[in-house]
């Protein structure tokens, strides 16, 4: 009996190490500010996220592992946008933008985030885990 219990236990701690390797890593972040701006190359319509001064070890960690990965930012849940990050996250800032928004897009996401003034940013990679 005592067998089949550790034998159980064992199988039960492989399954969660096994589902816990395949989770997408996460990074959850507390928001300071969110604004609509134009990338100065191109002119595209920007949106550039500021995070607490706390976080920028977190969100330079998360970012040097996942540069070239798609990645998804969430509010509440709620998958706001799902860019691929192209440079790590230094500063405790991120630029982010996508081809299909518009300024009224990127104005409308600004307000969005500004309208949750104590709101943690949970960032999500799609990446399959290494």
């Amino acid at each position: 009996m005592k067998s089949c219990t550790s034998q159980t236990l064992l199988i039960a701690l492989a399954t969660v190490l096994w589902i816990s390797g395949c989770m997408a890593e996460q990074v959850v972040v507390p928001l300071v500010g969110a604004v609509a701006d134009r990338d100065q190359r191109t002119g595209s319509p920007m949106l550039k996220l500021t995070f607490q001064e706390a976080s920028k070890e977190k969100l330079r960690n998360f970012g040097n592992n996942h540069v070239g990965q798609k990645v998804e930012f969430c509010l509440h849940g709620q998958v706001l946008f799902t860019p691929v990050l192209r440079e790590p996250m230094l500063g405790g800032t991120a630029q982010i933008s996508d081809p299909s928004w518009t300024g009224q897009t990127v104005l409308e996401l600004a307000k969005q985030l500004s309208d949750n003034p104590t709101a943690e940013i949970e960032i999500r990679s799609l990446a399959e885990p290494k």
